[in-house]
């Protein structure tokens, strides 16, 4: 029989291996599933995606047919079992080895389910000693995500230093070469690892709790491992998840004193919160293209007594009186790759390109809305230069703005280290519209 959670993580996994690299959110359905299962399924469906090129570098040599000749279903039951077996320790090889061989067989690939179990087993016996602290620069070792690894019977991670990383972290080699480009080649192995590491949840706006201790950053809190943060915003209903390095883009507009806030890409209305916090005389107008998340912002709007719901179309009845203009446009999560773990698959130079010009068209659509002498608010989670500071310069060469503040966060934190120093990587900067032309 098939576990209840791995009756679901693993077609989940085969749809992932049909459409490599082009993977976005899409979480998985656990609706039916016990807590402790959908955990479990939850768990594996994390490592696969984030550690994708890690298992296939361990996987591919003891297959007889190159990789990418392997079946989805094939590559789903490998994956998910080869995850189990090296990232998490609490799950039994006999149950590992032999429910991913169950499920291939209920699959088109069922004539593979041989292949899947003489992989899977060789895979067991690769793990030779378990480390308290793993390498990652020995080709011998393979790092987990809380620091711990394997020593392996093979020096699986052999080769020159940027394929090493990319291999042992998951990290794409896109985004490594960038990163060595913009910093450094230590930069971009330190990231590559803060990438792979489970992030935190952070919040601000809740006082003391037994779930929470404070972070380093004054006013923001961690949730303990097995905290329940429901039972931390039921306390506290008005407290905001959201890292410090986010919430400094916000907080930077503490200064000014606008009357007419516009969010323009506001999501699911984290930041739109945090400014109406932080301005209380102020009208807050939240916005988004997006249907579903508009869905959201109108619930939003609902239960607060200064936010607005406005449809994007609808935005241009505001023109020339907006006072704070917010673009936290789309990005390609090079600062937040621990959290959206599907990106790191596309961190390539073209997908730069394209959400480049996505980000230009949004400030050309919107930046009409300012009224003289207004705030814009330019924010990403993003890290690369061409997201960021290329485009402040955009900005103030061809749309007449004055930058005030700019703020870049590289990240801070990796497997092992301590919750309370975690911080999500992104840029934020403030320009100003002059009051009048001449």
């Amino acid at each position: 029989m098939i576990s209840p959670a791995r009756a679901a993580v693993f077609p989940h996994l085969e749809s992932k291996a049909r459409r490599f690299p082009e993977l976005f959110p899409d979480p998985l359905d656990v609706s039916g599933l016990s807590p402790r299962d959908a955990r479990l399924a939850n768990t594996i469906d994390r490592e696969v995606t984030i550690r994708w090129s890690t298992l296939r570098t361990v996987l591919e040599p003891r297959l007889n047919q190159p990789w990418d000749q392997q079946q989805p279903a094939v590559k789903a039951a490998l994956m998910g079992g080869a995850a189990q077996l090296l990232f998490m320790d609490r799950v039994p090889d006999h149950a590992v080895i032999g429910e991913s061989v169950g499920w291939c067989k209920t699959t088109t690939a069922a004539r593979a389910s041989g292949v899947v179990n003489a992989v899977l087993r060789k895979v067991a016996k690769l793990r030779v000693e378990k480390l308290e602290k793993a390498d990652p620069t020995n080709p011998a070792h393979l790092v987990r995500n809380d620091g711990t690894g394997w020593r392996l019977g093979e020096p699986i991670f052999a080769g020159e230093p940027e394929r090493r990383i990319t291999r042992q972290t998951g990290c794409g080699a896109g985004f490594l070469k960038e990163i060595t480009r913009t910093d450094s080649a230590a930069e971009a192995t330190r990231l590559a690892l803060h990438a792979m590491a489970r992030p935190p949840i952070i919040m601000h706006g809740a006082s003391e709790h037994d779930d929470l201790e404070p972070h380093e950053t004054a006013g923001f809190q961690v949730l303990k491992p097995g905290g329940n943060l429901t039972d931390v915003l039921d306390q506290f209903p008005t407290a905001i998840v959201q890292d410090p390095t986010a919430a400094a883009a916000c907080a930077a507009t503490s200064a000014i004193a606008p009357q007419l806030i516009v969010d323009v890409c506001a999501g699911r209305g984290t930041k739109t919160r945090q400014l109406a916090a932080i301005h209380p005389m102020a009208r807050v107008v939240a916005s988004d293209i997006s249907p579903g998340r508009m869905l959201s912002l109108h619930d939003l709007a609902d239960s607060h007594d200064r936010i607005e719901s406005c449809p994007s179309k609808e935005l241009m009845s505001l023109a020339g009186t907006v006072d704070l203009l917010v673009l936290d446009v789309p990005c390609s999560n090079s600062g937040v790759l621990a959290r959206r773990v599907e990106a790191r698959h596309r961190q390539d130079s073209a997908t730069r390109q394209r959400l480049r010009d996505l980000q230009r068209q949004i400030a050309a659509d919107s930046l009409a809305l300012l009224a003289p002498g207004g705030t814009l608010l330019w924010a990403t989670c993003s890290i690369h230069p061409d997201e960021n500071e290329k485009q402040i310069e955009w900005l103030t060469e061809w749309h007449d703005l004055e930058v005030a503040m700019m703020r870049r966060e590289l990240g801070q934190g990796g497997p092992g280290d301590q919750a309370t120093h975690w911080r999500d990587g992104g840029f934020f900067a403030l320009l100003r519209k002059p009051r009048s032309d001449g």
